[in-house]
């Protein structure tokens, strides 16, 4: 991983003195056909304390006539709540003639928009935004504008539990991307040049290559689900490539952004009923000040796990390791306690291997 040379200027200590960036960084909002979510986020809009001044929205293509209804919805809720504020909020519609994928259709977006712009302020449409979410990250793409180790700023909080114990300021170096709500620069975006990777990069080459600390052990998870079952995700992609170079996250310690969107039919990711961890740090009355005193990794993040405690990890997560896998991780973990439990994690789930070999499924 290369290493991003930090700036010798003083780090900002508090957020209300961070003047707001002039222009503002546009609003980019992702929507497709859930116009009864993005009725919600539409009026967490209107109660935002700095009002956006310009929204790009990025509206892909219909996969069938049916989508029609629910994508017009979608764009005259934006378009009555841009009339409701009498001028002082403009609205571009990228809109795709065919239906391109969420995945594709984001990172296709991001890169038009970010040639454009120097930094934006991204939602979607199932992510509800507390009144501070808009005027804190674009004064976080102010403060940190100038520190090429700061990959992103988010407004979504899901370090480990026993960290939060640990924090000392409003917000936390992360070494996972959150982007319920988030913002980045035009010149970190480019950097990763997901436009011109393919749509299962991983620079890492598979999820076990993946350093794993507290953290990055959960990215390492998603990205093995991806493999398995042929997926892609524009949110790990971009997590492994800015993990790649080296890169961080400034994240707060609790959530200024909601997500909505479990449960309903229209999402792809979760579909059932909403995971406890996913929004128990939302505080829509969190109005972040104070700012680190350094863009270090805690050390109990940063550090990586013994060879034993991923293997536990990884079973209690129902992971299964092909021989390839086997193989990479005996060599990494020399130790005695970590090579049984690799072997022992390898016996358990290999019926699940001999399964997914005999049906034609990546094992």
């Amino acid at each position: 991983m290369s290493n991003p040379q930090p700036s010798s200027h003083p780090l900002p200590q508090f957020l209300t003195e961070i003047p707001l960036p002039d222009p503002l960084p546009p609003l980019v909002l992702s929507v497709f056909t859930r116009p009864d979510l993005l009725a919600q986020v539409v009026e967490a809009l209107r109660h935002q304390s700095l009002l956006p001044t310009q929204m790009i929205v990025l509206v892909d293509g219909p996969r069938s006539p049916q989508d029609h209804g629910p994508i017009q919805a979608c764009i005259q809720l934006l378009e009555d709540f841009v009339a409701s504020t009498q001028g002082r909020t403009t609205v571009e519609f990228i809109r795709r003639p065919g239906n391109l994928g969420c995945d594709r259709n984001v990172i296709l977006g991001m890169t038009e928009i970010l040639e454009r712009f120097e930094a934006i302020v991204y939602l979607e449409d199932d992510v509800r935004p507390n009144p501070s979410f808009f005027d804190c990250i674009c004064r976080l793409l102010v403060a940190y504008r100038d520190e090429p180790k700061i990959f992103s700023v988010s407004a979504y909080s899901s370090f480990p539990e026993e960290f939060y114990g640990e924090m000392d300021a409003d917000f936390a170096i992360s070494q996972r991307l959150f982007t319920y709500g988030w913002g980045i620069w035009s010149d970190r975006w480019q950097s990763i040049n997901l436009i011109g990777q393919p749509p299962q990069a991983n620079p890492f080459g598979a999820f076990y290559k993946i350093p794993a600390t507290a953290q990055t052990k959960l990215t390492a998870i998603n990205q093995f689900w991806l493999e398995k079952n042929r997926k892609t995700d524009w949110v790990i992609s971009t997590t492994l490539a800015a993990l790649a170079q080296g890169k961080v996250h400034l994240a707060p310690r609790a959530s200024l952004t909601r997500n909505i969107g479990f449960g309903h039919q229209e999402s792809e990711t979760y579909r059932g009923r909403e995971p406890a961890w996913a929004n128990a740090r939302y505080d829509c009355n969190f109005s972040p000040n104070r700012l680190p005193s350094s863009l270090e990794l805690a050390p109990s993040l940063q550090a990586e796990l013994t060879g034993q405690a991923l293997a536990q990890f990884f079973d209690r997560k129902k992971l299964w390791l092909n021989g390839p896998a086997l193989w990479f991780l005996l060599g990494k973990f020399r130790d005695w306690p970590s090579r049984m439990a690799w072997i022992r994690l390898f016996i358990k789930r290999f019926p699940v291997l001999v399964s997914r070999w005999r049906n034609g499924l990546p094992t």
